[in-house]
């Protein structure tokens, strides 16, 4: 299917080719909508409602979305698939392919990496940096200032499958290192940090650092900055 932009839609910034956006959809001024972006996507509900259709009706998708709100001078790279509901802020960037499902909102100024996931309605406050392949399901919540790099995987189910969802909380200026898993319900105090490969079974204290599996205190946050100071300042080794 080539491009479509709905009708309804208001959209004052670039559109490329292929892209699609449906519903009364809002582009903000100075954003670039990527090559193969769908914006608006259907619920599950309502694509089984119109499963019967034959052959595929895109007026007819587009009838039924409610859209979304995209923000003024956003980069929206190619690949990228944002839901009907869905609220995103000024300034925010997304790498290729990411996903960012039905009521989720997405702060200011804030990263949604390539292939990342916001896999349900996920709350992501200003100037966040969610990496690569990070998987935030529904429920979460991230804060503002809060750095998510490669490969993190947020949990909201304690006893897969229930049907009581529980999501994580991360709360202002913390740290997730690449390939750490945070269960079900745990929250991460403010301006903490998440170790590596970490698996964070229980809540995690502002100001401190976790490592390991089950993931355990294993210096202060201010014990961490001053190892970081001390690295940036030291001068490489010659080659």
């Amino acid at each position: 299917m080539t491009g479509y932009v709905s009708p309804k839609a208001r959209v004052e910034g670039c559109v490329e080719s292929d892209a699609v956006i449906l519903g009364p959809t809002s582009v903000g001024s100075g954003t670039t909508v990527g090559k193969d972006v769908i914006i608006g996507y259907l619920v599950e509900k309502t694509l089984r409602s119109l499963a019967s259709l034959r052959p595929f009706d895109i007026e007819k998708y587009d009838a039924s979305s409610r859209g979304a709100a995209i923000g003024m001078d956003c980069t929206i790279r190619s690949g990228t698939v944002i839901y009907e509901t869905v609220t995103i802020g000024d300034r925010v960037r997304t790498g290729h392919n990411a996903l960012i499902r039905e009521g989720s909102i997405v702060g200011d100024e804030t990263l949604v990496g390539s292939s990342a996931k916001l896999d349900g309605t996920v709350k992501i406050g200003t100037r966040v940096k969610i990496q690569s392949n990070a998987y935030l399901p529904h429920l979460t919540v991230v804060d503002d200032d809060v750095f998510i790099a490669p490969n993190v995987c947020f949990t909201n189910d304690p006893y897969p499958q229930s049907r009581r969802l529980v999501g994580v909380t991360v709360e202002k200026g913390a740290i997730i290192c690449a390939n750490a898993t945070l269960l079900s319900g745990v929250r991460i105090g403010r301006n903490a940090v998440v170790g590596a490969a970490a698996v964070v079974t229980k809540d995690v204290p502002a100001d401190s650092v976790v490592m390991g599996n089950p993931a355990r205190l294993h210096m202060t946050r201010k014990e961490f900055d001053e190892k970081k100071d001390a690295w940036e300042s030291a001068k490489y080794p010659k080659t």
